[in-house]
């Protein structure tokens, strides 16, 4: 999670970390197919590193929420979606986040990941510094929440803080690169593997 201008960039950083790592993974697959062989070989790793780097860069990379004063920005690996802060109806994570609009439209945050794991373990630090300190008197501490609980507090502070003057309609746009990045791949591994 970072912020800048106003506007919190939310990400998972293990999904950042595999992406870069499975990037690299292609890059080298490409070159060391390219130094090996350098016939149709290639075109066919080029191609299928292509059609698969594209859908895993989608997923790991391209996944993102930012929110800022003037809407909520959701960029899943295969659509973007703008929403304005007075469109928030519901924000909520329970297997994923979800964010609620008016007319019943709900949009999956992709880049922010509910794990159950995380909330438990946020619990238990909750816990024992509560038992630790019942008043709160002596070491007064922030208590920890998930990083999907803390976007959700975060969504639902931002839209009541901005829903008077963020308004607008709900735009959702699919990304064609990434499809066309998978089809030109494809094409070219069945191409490699053909000739």
């Amino acid at each position: 999670m970072d912020s800048d201008d106003g506007v919190t960039t939310y990400r998972s950083r293990p999904a950042v970390f595999t992406g870069v790592v499975l990037v690299a993974v292609g890059v080298w697959l490409m070159i060391d197919s390219a130094v090996r062989d350098g016939g149709k070989t290639t075109m066919t790793v080029v191609g299928a590193v292509l059609a698969v780097g594209a859908v895993a860069v989608a997923l790991t990379l391209r996944a993102a929420a930012f929110a800022g004063p003037d809407r909520l920005r959701i960029r899943n690996p295969f659509r973007t979606i703008d929403i304005p802060w007075s469109e928030v109806r519901e924000v909520r994570a329970e297997y994923s986040l979800e964010v609620r609009t008016s007319g019943d439209r709900k949009f999956h945050v992709w880049a922010i990941p509910v794990s159950l794991r995380e909330r438990k373990r946020a619990m238990r630090v909750n816990a024992r510094s509560q038992a630790e300190d019942p008043y709160g008197g002596q070491h007064p501490t922030v208590p920890q929440a998930a990083l999907a609980d803390h976007a959700v507090a975060d969504f639902r502070g931002m839209a009541e803080q901005f829903r008077k003057t963020s308004t607008g309609d709900v735009k959702a746009v699919w990304y064609w690169p990434v499809p066309a990045v998978v089809a030109l791949g494809a094409a070219l591994a069945i191409v490699g593997s053909t000739v």
